[in-house]
């Protein structure tokens, strides 16, 4: 049986997108639809439709006479990154302390604790993800949770450097009970506000990790 083209287009996106944001092709690299084909025994057909998506995700960008390259992150992007982020996320928040839902109010209380005792970075980045993602749950809003996967995609890439940070996942962590607690004391305004400022201060600190560290130390950008 032939499988359907559509199969594998996910296929190179799922590999590419997975190759960008843990850093298989680093920001500013070349790659072709002729490469990937023929890492994963396919068609250029479909990774050339994959790489046509990603380029709308912001992940890939074509230029003329040279092809396609892996986007390079400025300090303008993550401004205008979290300047959506904010806004977005604000607003599910804002839902989410509207939730009556026992069981998902339930679930909230055990991904901050699960918060509060990771272990390591990357059980932390799990947890955080895992909670947030819970918020967007109990706002009932999938388009507004599938924007701010997109956006979290573009500055995946730096996310590890910045949870790496001294003192960044305990100050989070207190970040995040701000706005569980008002979530679950049904006060959208406050939860909004500490929405606001706990990626206010994410964007500000990822901002002083790229200029004092990244920026000097990689030629090829973030």
């Amino acid at each position: 049986m032939i499988k359907d083209v559509t199969t594998f287009q996910q296929q190179a996106y799922e590999y590419v997108r997975g190759q960008i944001i843990t850093l298989g092709f680093k920001p500013g690299e070349y790659i072709t639809d002729s490469q990937v084909a023929k890492i994963l025994n396919i068609s250029r057909t479909p990774v050339r439709e994959a790489f046509q998506h990603l380029e709308k995700e912001g992940l890939l960008i074509t230029e003329p006479r040279h092809g396609w390259r892996v986007y390079t992150l400025s300090l303008e992007d993550i401004y205008e990154i979290f300047e959506l982020k904010i806004a977005i996320e604000g607003m599910l928040v804002r839902k989410a302390a509207q939730c009556q839902d026992d069981s998902l109010r339930s679930e909230l209380k055990e991904a901050f604790s699960n918060m509060q005792t990771a272990k390591d970075a990357d059980a932390w980045l799990e947890s955080d993800i895992h909670l947030h993602n819970i918020f967007f749950i109990m706002a009932d809003n999938e388009r507004g949770e599938r924007m701010i996967a997109n956006l979290n995609d573009q500055w995946h890439r730096v996310r590890l450097g910045y949870v790496a940070l001294r003192g960044r996942t305990s100050q989070s962590v207190k970040e995040h009970e701000a706005i569980v607690n008002c979530v679950l004391a049904g006060n959208p305004d406050e939860a909004d506000k500490y929405m606001e400022v706990h990626l206010s201060r994410v964007r500000d600190d990822l901002v002083n990790l790229v200029t004092k560290i990244l920026i000097p130390y990689n030629e090829n950008g973030f």
